[in-house]
């Protein structure tokens, strides 16, 4: 058994073997170097007091480890095995998970063969702080390519603080990159639910193109119904979404009715607005000093977007509050509505009769109000759809890819 104990000014490393002292003392007595758990190395001078007989039958040894030197304990170099200094902060508990693995791995032999000078852990800035030394410890590796991976991941969380020998990540990515069993796709969560949500997907996205070949046949409301599901399908982090919420503007003292409100797991709140496809709802066909700028319905409907939510926002614990209320029998038990910088989403508008020029600068518009707003359009809608089938579809084996292009 191993354990650690601050006496004094010192950490002594106390130590009882499972088959008593004999065989210590007469290492020493040769002049002989032990090693204990493949990772602390002593000599006799290094005894924190002579072995006695009584000790012989108390069957503990006890060594020094560590001396105080301010706030830092210093660890013996040749305790541990290791050429430079290691100083660690006297708020950090000496423990034998610091020093070695479950299958006795020297962990600061291996921090040591990857950074270049002394280490000291603690709280100062120059310091590798405890935390993320803490860090380290939890992803210290234990498989068969310890050696790699080990290095790798030290590397990783040491180069912000030390100046490291070599680009280990990479060393590791082309080790780990040659076996096969590293390149099975089919192993991921995501892939073994591959099938179905193309199959998902693809409804969707047949869904909306009927839909834009046949918008004359919806009514405004109808169209808009449609519309929520797909987007609930396409954010899946949105749980509810209710339609014709009122919020009360309390400048002009009357209720203002959002289209829709979206409801996240946690309970935040989005708006979303919604116009049937309009191919004259987005730019203009004219440039203004070389530049096209939004139309009137583009820059409308910001403009109500932005009123929606800067009321929604005023309205503060009192919105979310009355909101709860009214929802609460379509919501979980004990879920609230919480009003915390709500975004919007706008859906109006196509693309296909724009040039180039054109929507490059709708692409600036959409920029200037990604904070507060997500502008899309139906053909956005469409490219989306199409980016998540092709993910999925990239997930399935190869033999399942090409039967599902046959078909």
């Amino acid at each position: 058994m191993i354990r650690f104990e601050e006496i004094g000014d010192e950490i002594i490393f106390r130590y009882t073997p499972r088959d008593g002292l004999y065989w210590i003392t007469k290492k020493f007595d040769d002049n002989e170097k032990i090693a204990i758990g493949k990772t602390f190395y002593f000599e006799k001078n290094d005894l924190y007091k002579e072995i006695s007989w009584e000790e012989l039958a108390l069957e503990e040894a006890q060594f020094s480890f560590a001396k105080l030197e301010g706030d830092y304990f210093r660890v013996k170099k040749t305790a541990i095995g290791i050429e430079k200094e290691l100083l660690i902060h006297k708020s950090i508990k000496f423990q034998l998970n610091i020093f070695k693995t479950w299958n006795n791995i020297s962990i600061f032999r291996r921090v040591f063969d990857v950074i270049e000078g002394d280490l000291s852990i603690g709280p100062k800035e120059s310091d590798l702080p405890i935390e993320e030394f803490n860090k380290l410890l939890k992803i210290f590796p234990n498989s068969t390519e310890i050696q790699k991976y080990s290095n790798a991941r030290i590397s990783h969380i040491l180069k912000e603080y030390v100046n490291i020998k070599q680009d280990f990540v990479s060393e590791y990515n082309s080790y780990m990159s040659k076996k096969s069993v590293a390149k099975s796709i089919k192993s991921s969560l995501s892939a073994s639910f591959a099938e179905y949500e193309i199959k998902k997907y693809q409804i969707v996205l047949n869904r909306l193109k009927d839909m834009l070949k046949n918008e004359k046949g919806y009514s405004e409301s109808d169209w808009q119904i449609e519309i929520i599901d797909v987007l609930i399908l396409m954010y899946p982090k949105y749980i509810t979404a209710f339609k014709e919420v009122t919020v009360y503007d309390d400048y002009d003292l009357k209720e203002r009715r959002l289209d829709y409100m979206l409801v996240d797991s946690n309970g935040n709140v989005d708006v979303v607005e919604i116009k049937k496809p309009n191919s004259n709802a987005l730019i203009s066909t004219r440039t203004y000093r070389d530049n096209y700028i939004p139309v009137r319905e583009l820059s409308g409907t910001i403009m109500q977007v932005e009123k929606y939510l800067f009321h929604l926002n005023k309205s503060g614990r009192q919105g979310e509050v009355k909101l709860t209320n009214k929802y609460k029998d379509l919501l979980p038990d004990g879920f609230m509505i919480n009003i915390t910088n709500p975004n919007a989403i706008l859906i109006l508008g196509r693309e296909k009769d724009l040039d180039i020029e054109q929507l490059r600068d709708l692409e600036v518009i959409k920029r200037k109000y990604k904070n507060v707003m997500d502008i899309v359009t139906y053909d956005d809608l469409i490219r989306r759809l199409e980016r998540i089938i092709e993910k999925f579809q990239s997930q399935l084996p190869k033999e399942d890819s090409k039967s599902d292009s046959a078909v």
